[in-house]
């Protein structure tokens, strides 16, 4: 006869044939996950009418549960275990001990069972890193990846590990193996996705199938792209005169020779005061100027607009540029006395690099000496760059809104 007295607590007797008593418990499957039970099976040597399963954390004595059976017949007998301590609440995570003994006080375990319970899915304090908070997936050099780099769990040390990227709708739509990879924008079969913020986590998956996931980190996917822009400007020497170096016998000349006709011109004079020579007669004006908006220069080029006070050999002037580092100089180049338009600097591609400071100013420098004098109308600046354009946007400019610009 079988009959379970507690079916709250999932309680079923299943008779088989008499085994050996030596034998041990089994617990199939041998771990209790969400939602599932263990079927406990014990051999008797004897039939006893009265039995109680008891269930305790391995290694300790306190009991979590106990389970009364009655009319236990000799051979195997089975329990369910739905891995739930009395009053019904689910056990910690963790190996247990289940021990089959007949229903009289003090008496002995007549065989015992270890199962374990996993309730917790592995999980992270912390999301993801990133090395970015955007990514752009148009491929032009520009952000074109961000390394994603998983926590690792907080318990569930077996368990696996992989990123996921979610869109705004919850759905999976990039994913990697790894803990740590880099994403470009764009799907798992390489699709570029749509702007807009996403959601990367990391996925666990621990040795008994549990699946968790960490906290998500917001990532920015945006259409921005590096688009050349070819500008050619006309400039004041007056605003875009950053600083000068003026030896004693020389002046800048704010505006130059022509007055009113030539508004917001400037000259460079090294015989304002005197006639000598070395560092008292030279006179150097430092211009500097940037685009608005510029990622890197793809080439630069200055003229100079303007000529010697009088067409005399020593009203010739020199121009180069200046390295970022003010540790060197380009080329010099000789401004003849006639008055014309001449090339003061010129550089591209990664020669041009080392004329670029940090934030994008480009300096260049005329200079007199030895009682010289060199009157600057305008200068003519054509230079190729490439800005971030999103071409989604409405409206969307191609060209920087403020052009090129003066320093300070």
């Amino acid at each position: 006869m079988r009959r379970a007295l507690v079916p709250a607590l999932a309680v079923a007797l299943l008779p088989f044939g008499a085994v050996s008593p030596a034998e041990a418990g089994t617990a199939s499957p041998n771990v209790v996950k969400p939602g599932g039970s263990a079927t406990l099976t014990f051999t008797l040597p004897d039939a006893i009418p009265s039995g109680v399963v008891e269930v305790r954390p391995a290694g300790r004595s306190e009991v979590v549960v106990s389970l009364p059976l009655i009319d236990l017949p000799a051979g195997d007998v089975s329990a369910v275990w739905d891995g739930r301590a009395t009053g019904g609440a689910l056990v910690a995570d963790g190996a247990y001990t289940a021990s089959i003994r007949a229903a009289v006080d003090g008496s002995a375990p007549v065989d015992s069972a270890t199962v374990r319970a996993n309730f917790v899915a592995p999980r992270a304090a912390a999301a993801p890193s990133a090395s970015a908070g955007t990514v752009f997936p148009y491929v032009d050099g520009y952000g074109d990846a961000v390394t994603l780099t998983g926590p690792a769990p907080t318990s569930e040390v077996t368990s696996t590990s992989s990123l996921q990227v979610l869109n705004g709708a919850g759905a999976v739509v990039w994913s990697s193996a790894a803990r740590s990879a880099r994403w470009t924008g764009r799907t798992t079969a390489g699709a570029i996705l749509p702007k807009g913020t996403y959601r990367a986590r990391s996925r666990f998956v621990d040795t008994d199938g549990l699946v968790g996931y960490s906290p998500a980190r917001n990532v920015a996917v945006s259409a921005k792209r590096l688009v050349t822009v070819t500008e050619n400007v006309t400039v004041s020497p007056h605003a875009f005169l950053w600083r000068s170096y003026v030896g004693k016998c020389g002046k800048i000349v704010k505006p130059a020779r022509k007055g009113k006709a030539w508004r917001r011109s400037l000259a460079v004079s090294s015989n304002h005061r005197c006639t000598s020579k070395g560092r008292r007669s030279i006179t150097e004006a430092y211009f500097a100027g940037r685009g608005t908006g510029v990622h890197d220069y793809r080439s630069f080029t200055v003229k100079a607009v303007g000529g010697g006070h009088t067409k005399a050999r020593k009203n010739s002037a020199l121009g180069f540029g200046v390295t970022a580092a003010w540790d060197d100089i380009s080329k010099t180049r000789r401004l003849s006395p006639k008055f014309g338009t001449r090339t003061v600097f010129s550089a591209s591609g990664s020669a041009l690099r080392r004329y670029v400071d940090r934030e994008g100013w480009i300096t260049w420098t005329i200079g007199t000496a030895y009682t010289g004098r060199y009157d600057v109308k305008a200068f003519r600046i054509r230079t190729a760059y490439r800005v971030l354009v999103d071409p989604t946007a409405r409206r969307a400019r191609v060209a920087p809104t403020a052009g090129f610009q003066a320093h300070g």
